[in-house]
């Protein structure tokens, strides 16, 4: 399915006076909320960042980030390379710097949100059926308002606030997967255009290289993609079916990947290989082709390990010897020590729904307690106007909304959470990428209870 909205050309202006049909896809009022959205969150870190080393894991981070070193597994190299050009001004002490990278990272992330939530609600307010439309400059000023402030809920998530003000690598693995959903939007509503849906892998390949633990929205960007144009979806989802069934096989034969010995992790992952192969099927019939996308397929997946390829920097930072040189991967052993995160035990997953109904009720109270229930409310909104949404802007939301369910149901069942209060607080921040994707609702909500319930009466909203 083909999602791109076709207007004809100079029939239609945009928010900023200018025809669609000329327009880039992101306008100057998505700039401008993303801009002040930066701005604003970067000054809120700036003003609450740590002076000094903490007491985590600050002191080996800034020792690798100083000496392009190899920190805890998996290494970060992407994040070592990144918060290294940091270390490299001319003020203050080299933990001050480095978490002023992390400020960066974060603020940056928040823009990107305000981004995609401006953009959103642009063309959510023109295809909108049976709502008369705003004047342009009300409009415009909504869409900066609604993206400032999903922004801000993201960026001021405890659970994100607390990192972004730190030496840490995570605020930066969650700019690369804003960056990833920045360019699937793109390329969502453009579906022509293949470069942004390249480039949304190479990205993801990179946050995967910087958090491993964000392979939990793998499955939710396959459905995303599917959603955005159906021959790419298919194709992508016959691809990644193929190898899990021969994964399952082999697991099965000869007993390989042994992190399936939970019985109920290896069912959730039956089921979702079920799912994405029924999808495939339906994809199939309905576009009346099979693998004729080939090489979109094979150009996305040669630039998302690409993306993994980072990896391969911690050999060459372990051969200088730096001071911080965690599990020298310069040999062979010592790489995929480092890299599989060799020093941790095997992962618990959740072994049985009882279990999973307890870490869902854990996610709720991270959600209630480090998000916000008044933000959580506002990302249901959007779930009770699908029906006067047309296509494409639909499928759009459709997607964030599958793509927070998978994300956030595979982490609950990856991490089985303990309902303690230092596991809570030492696993909410893995939830993170899930409530960047309700950041991003909560904004579309807002947007479409100011469009629909505020009546323009005088010139004003009431």
């Amino acid at each position: 399915m083909n999602h791109e909205l076709h207007i004809a050309p100079g029939s239609l202006m945009n928010g900023d006076g200018q025809s669609q049909a000329s327009a880039s896809f992101w306008e100057r009022t998505d700039w401008a909320s993303f801009g002040i959205t930066t701005l604003l969150a970067l000054t809120v870190y700036i003003f609450t960042l740590s002076p000094d080393l903490g007491l985590e894991n600050d002191g080996h981070f800034a020792a690798a980030s100083m000496h392009l070193g190899v920190p805890g597994p998996p290494g970060f190299p992407i994040w070592v390379v990144y918060s290294w050009l940091f270390t490299k001004l001319p003020f203050l002490n080299i933990a001050w710097r480095i978490g002023l990278s992390s400020a960066v990272a974060g603020a940056l992330t928040c823009g990107l949100i305000a981004l995609m939530v401006s953009r959103g609600g642009a063309l959510l307010m023109e295809t909108i059926s049976n709502v008369k439309r705003l004047p342009v400059r009300q409009e415009n000023w909504l869409r900066i308002i609604c993206g400032y402030v999903a922004g801000l809920a993201f960026g001021l998530d405890r659970c994100v606030w607390r990192y972004a003000v730190t030496v840490d690598p995570r605020p930066l693995g969650l700019l690369l997967f804003a960056l990833t959903l920045c360019f699937l939007m793109r390329w969502f509503f453009k579906p022509y255009s293949k470069l942004s849906l390249y480039a949304a892998w190479l990205c993801y390949g990179m946050t995967l290289c910087n958090n491993q633990s964000l392979v939990t929205t793998f499955v939710g960007l396959l459905f995303l993609v599917a959603l955005g144009e159906g021959k790419s979806g298919r194709d992508l989802l016959w691809s990644i079916s193929l190898i899990c069934w021969a994964s399952f096989l082999a697991h099965a034969v000869g007993g390989w990947f042994s992190i399936w010995d939970s019985p109920f992790f290896n069912h959730v992952l039956v089921w979702l290989t079920a799912a994405m192969t029924l999808t495939a099927v339906g994809l199939t019939f309905q576009t009346r082709g099979f693998f004729r996308e080939g090489k979109t397929v094979l150009i996305c997946m040669i630039l998302f390990f690409a993306g993994l390829g980072f990896y391969l920097l911690e050999p060459l930072f372990s051969m200088a010897v730096p001071p911080m040189n965690w599990g020298y991967p310069r040999t062979v052993e010592g790489f995929f020590h480092v890299v599989t995160r060799g020093q941790y035990e095997t992962a618990h997953y959740s072994d049985s729904s009882g279990r999973f109904f307890i870490g869902c009720q854990i996610y709720f109270q991270i959600v209630k307690n480090y998000f916000g229930l008044a933000y959580l409310a506002a990302a249901m909104i959007p779930l009770g106007f699908l029906g006067k949404i047309p296509l494409p802007v639909r499928s759009w939301l459709v997607g964030l909304m599958q793509f927070w369910f998978f994300a956030a149901l595979l982490m609950i069942v990856g991490l089985n959470p303990s309902a303690d209060r230092p596991s809570v607080e030492l696993n909410a921040f893995f939830f993170a990428a899930s409530h960047l994707v309700l950041a991003l609702l909560a904004g579309y909500g807002l947007m479409l209870v100011a469009v629909i319930y505020g009546k323009p009466k005088d010139g004003k909203l009431t």
